[in-house]
Parts: C-alpha cells; structure tokens; sequence
C-alpha cells in the first residue's frame, strides 16, 4: 500500500514521540502498576498487544488521533476513523492516568477495589475493568460518545450492542466478557440506557482479580480490506416499499437518501458505488431482508472494489 509523504511524518513523529516518552521514564514497568500487573496475570494476550505502538496510519491518508492519557472528565477513549469518532468513557476513573505501554493507560478508580484501563490498537478501542476482590460493586457504566443522532441497542443474538446513527449501522460494542485469575468465564451482560452501556459482571465466588472488557468496533474494518454499511430493519423495508409501490427510480432514491446520512467516508462511497450500479443489482436481496424482518447490508472487499450485497440477522438494529 502506498502511503503518503504527509501520512509518513506523521506515523513517524507519533512513534519518535512514544520513544522519547519510554525514554524519559514515563511508562512504568508491571511492578510499579498495579492494574497492569492485574491485567498481565487475567489477560497478558492484551498486554503483549498494547506493547506494540497502536497505528496511526489508516488508509487514503487519514491518520488516528495519537493514542494518549484522557484528559476529559469524563476519561473518554475516542476511536476515529475518517468522519466517525466514537468514545467510550470510564467516569468512575480517578488521576491523570498511567501509561506504562505504547497501547495501555491505567487509571485508578474512585473505589479501590476496582482499576480501569484503556487499550487501543487498530482494530478496536478498549475500557477494561481490573475487578480486585468481592468488595467490588457488579455494575459499570461507560457512557458512549458518537456523532448526533446516534443510539445504543443490545442484539438478542449474542449481547453485542449496535451503534446505529439514523438508520445507518456506525459501529458495535463486541460481545461482553469477563475472566478471572484462573481462566474462567464470570458471567457477565450490557444493557444500555440511552447512551450509557452498562456491563454487570457477577465475580461473587471468582478468583481475583477478574477482567471485564467492552471493546468498540468501527464500521468500516480497513484493517481487513472489508467494508460494510448496514441499514435498519426501518430503512431496508422503506427502501424496498418505494420499490414495491414507485419503481426502481424511486427505491434508488431512498437508497442515495440513506448513503447521504453516512458519516464514515469510505462507507458512504462503497454506498454510492453500490447505487451507481443500480439498484436492480440489490433489490432482490432487499427483498428478502424486508420480508424475513432483517436488515439489507452492503459489502465491499478491497482491492478491487468487490461490491455486493447481503441479508443480515446480526448486527441489525431491531427497528
């Protein structure tokens, strides 16, 4: 992949900035942070990732805000990619924070029985929660930042919870989990109130500490060379009654109406390439969607594009 003489610089000065602050001692070693200790015990596949400097080159030259220490009240890590930025915040977290790995910060916690931290990579944005013993409370609220009119929905399937903006699918919340000292699954769930996710994980009985893990997906996963843009079960029978009532004409319509409302860049042109083509090439998945009450995706695989499209019962908003 060819990447930009801008793009270049400023990959480089983020990792030369990482660099300078391992040599000036900020990062602490596992001994001298206790949630970093924690999580190397409960889950150190998280730890060897975060010890990799988190990317901050994408594709078509956008660049990731550089990975950092949240100052915010409420200690927000925002995940961005092109035009979509989505948080997830950690309110109960105290101090300034700790980041003792290129990919890892550690916050202290207003009770102290309970650490958090946040992990980046490419891929997804992380809060985990460091739980210490049964004194912990069982719940824990992360409130969501995303673009204006956005919304939280729990899947049936699997308790993955949908980011939806108007209709469109912007992002997930990858299904809950929680793990103690010794390898066992705690049972755990989210629910969401607005846009604040609510994890509960019931550690009565588990071998401290225990880890819990609300991870934030972005739509568009460049990092595999795939793409996706998913409508609501809402826009997809729209879009399939104006082409059952008006014509192809008028379903090409709502289908643009519906690419227009996209934040994401890459999205909204897989979006428009896809209408481009025509909608005859889509309608009879539409179809199929509209009538099983699912949701119409469309999908795209790079190089190419290789655009098509898809029937969903996951990662479909239920509405």
């Amino acid at each position: 992949m060819r990447i930009s003489t801008r793009a270049f610089v400023v990959a480089l000065a983020t990792a030369l900035a990482l660099s300078s602050a391992t040599v000036a001692g900020t990062p602490a070693m596992a001994q001298d942070d206790p949630a970093l200790a924690a999580l190397t015990q409960v889950v150190p596949e998280i730890v060897e990732e975060a010890r990799t400097t988190p990317p901050t080159e994408i594709p078509e030259g956008n660049v990731q805000r550089p990975f950092a220490i949240a100052t915010d009240p409420d200690r927000t890590l925002v995940a961005t990619v092109s035009d979509s930025d989505i948080g997830i915040g950690v309110p109960d977290a105290t101090g300034a924070g700790n980041q003792p790995l290129p990919g890892l910060v550690t916050y202290t916690a207003q009770q102290p029985s309970v650490a958090y931290a946040h992990q980046r990579t490419g891929q997804v944005a992380r809060a985990l929660t460091i739980i210490k013993d049964a004194s912990a409370p069982t719940e824990y609220r992360f409130p969501i930042s995303a673009p204006e009119g956005s919304m939280l929905e729990v899947e049936d399937d699997d308790g993955t919870v949908l980011i939806y903006n108007e209709d469109v699918y912007l992002g997930e919340i990858d299904l809950p989990w929680a793990k103690d000292a010794n390898g066992n699954a705690v049972p755990t769930s989210y629910r969401v109130e607005g846009m604040t996710l609510i994890q509960t994980v019931n550690h009565a009985g588990a071998a401290y500490p225990v880890v819990a893990d609300p991870a934030v997906k972005l739509q568009c996963e460049w990092w595999k060379a795939m793409c996706r843009v998913i409508f609501s079960k809402k826009l997809t029978k729209k879009i399939h009654s104006n082409w059952l009532y008006s014509g192809s004409a008028a379903a090409a319509e709502a289908l643009k109406y519906a690419c227009d409302k996209i934040k994401e860049k890459r999205a909204r042109l897989i979006c428009k390439a896809a209408g481009a083509a025509g909608i005859a090439s889509y309608i009879a998945k539409i179809r199929e969607a509209s009538n099983k009450n699912q949701c119409f995706a469309i999908r795209a695989q790079f190089p190419g594009p290789f655009v098509w499209g898809e029937v969903r019962k996951k990662s479909c908003q239920s509405k």
